[in-house]
């Protein structure tokens, strides 16, 4: 099948690897040279930002493109459902805006009685509490605050924010909620859950952006319930097609809280992170549904595997990473050469590792380490 990957950045990396070993005739699209896509693809790589939408479906008509696959990127997804190769197994502009836009998300929470932040106007506050302002069509944790409701300078501070990192120039203000974060990533098939992995998600460098990440063993089954109840109601609300679900939530005294949603492959090699840990074939199952095909049912493993991005808190030229402890490396996928400039807050980032332990409980507390930055050093 001739099959084009609307992504040529690492993160989807995986994808490609899944789709060649298949032996697919795949093309991969993008505006960046340096790429590894771009570079591996080769003479079937396309020059072109995958966000216009009427020529990517001219290359489309020109190459007979059979399937399109959406990357790891909302942009990508958007592209994908405008092209609509395949129209029983895409779902529509309407759906994906539902799921995308953080306000409709919101508004559909609502509608489907689920456990789902607040929404407030400017117009509300004053009032007592600690809320959040985002943009509704932003990412990566761009122009995110969390503010004091009675302080009405930094109110209009997190909203200035906010709009300045939205492509549409819209903004939205929630409750707080507090909590671990978590996410669920599962593949729907009849609107019901076929699989399903929760993941404990941190963050190091940036409080809103995710950099420390493991599959969880003992996610409490009350709450799995309750969430992937409100993943059926979601996906027969929507008519969603058969494929990923992922879902971001905020786990508090047990009930969780569900934050955003996706359809896209999530970034940062998210998926690498379930098959190290489970054997679960993430990459392949994903782009299975956008084929039309259906893989079989892997035989799973338990292995405990974490997955950090490498980044640092403040500048620095980056000369190497230096570790404190010693550590068993699964893999080590690198971002920058040495020399690099990494910028704060992981406005750039060095590389994606993934480390594996002998337990659970070990696991679990080197999660703490990476969080309180005591693994490594970079200079």
């Amino acid at each position: 099948m001739r099959v084009l990957l609307l992504d040529t950045a690492f993160a989807a990396a995986p994808l490609y690897d899944a789709l060649t070993a298949q032996g697919h005739d795949v093309w991969t699209v993008g505006n960046r040279p340096a790429d590894v896509l771009a570079k591996k693809a080769g003479i079937r790589w396309i020059y072109e930002d995958y966000s216009k939408q009427k020529e990517i479906a001219a290359h489309a008509r020109r190459l007979s493109i059979e399937r399109a696959v959406p990357g790891c990127t909302d942009v990508s997804m958007e592209t994908h459902v405008a092209l609509a190769l395949a129209p029983l197994l895409t779902d529509s502009l309407y759906v994906n805006r539902c799921l995308t836009n953080k306000a409709e998300f919101r508004a559909l929470c609502v509608a489907l009685d689920l456990a789902a932040p607040k929404v407030l106007s400017p117009r509300d506050f004053p009032m007592q509490g600690r809320f959040i302002c985002k943009p509704v069509d932003g990412f990566s944790g761009r122009g995110i605050t969390i503010f004091d409701g009675n302080d009405n300078e930094a109110i209009a501070s997190a909203w200035a924010t906010a709009i300045a990192e939205s492509p549409s120039a819209t903004a939205l203000i929630e409750t707080c909620v507090s909590g671990d974060l978590y996410s669920c990533s599962a593949f729907i098939e009849g609107h019901r859950v076929r699989s399903a992995f929760y993941v404990r998600e941190g963050a190091s460098c940036h409080p809103f952006a995710v950099d420390t990440s493991y599959i969880v063993s003992d996610f409490p089954s009350d709450a799995a319930r309750i969430l992937e109840e409100a993943l059926r109601k979601i996906s027969v609300a929507l008519g969603l097609r058969a494929g990923l679900l992922h879902i971001q939530f905020i786990l508090e005294d047990g009930q969780p809280f569900i934050i955003e949603a996706a359809r896209r492959c999530p970034g940062d090699l998210y998926g690498l992170l379930v098959e190290y840990s489970s054997g679960f074939p993430y990459a392949a199952e994903y782009a299975s549904y956008f084929l039309g095909l259906r893989s079989a049912r892997p035989i799973m493993q338990r292995r405990f595997v974490l997955r950090h991005t490498v980044a640092s808190v403040s500048g620095v030229i980056y000369g190497g990473l230096r570790l404190g402890i010693p550590l068993v490396v699964r893999a080590f996928i690198p971002l920058q050469v040495t020399g690099q400039e990494l910028t704060a807050r992981q406005g750039t980032r060095a590389g994606v590792l993934f480390c594996e332990f002998e337990s659970y409980h070990q696991l679990q507390c080197a999660y703490d380490e990476f969080l309180a930055r005591r693994v490594y050093e970079l200079s």
